[in-house]
């Protein structure tokens, strides 16, 4: 799996943290797959915690993850400010 994207604008943070205005993902059906089952796992962890919820790491939470791949964060909603 790899990811690709076009930044919008500069860093938003100390760490370079960008945000994006597209992101492209290559991988095949079963890695797809796992990331949208992730993500509805992140969804369903946020609306149990609450305000509580801050953020998963698909590496953490996919057992057949490869160290190659890039992370996908899926993070609590943020104000204009991070």
């Amino acid at each position: 799996m790899r990811a690709f994207a076009y930044p919008h604008g500069e860093p938003v943070n100390q760490h370079g943290l960008v945000e994006l205005k597209e992101f492209s993902i290559s991988a095949d059906a079963a890695s797809i797959r796992a990331l949208a089952n992730f993500m509805l796992a992140a969804a369903d962890q946020m609306d149990s915690m609450g305000d509580k919820y801050d953020h998963l790491h698909a590496q953490d939470m996919i057992r057949a993850w490869d160290a190659r791949w890039p992370d996908m964060v899926i993070c609590r909603p943020v104000e204009d400010e991070l």
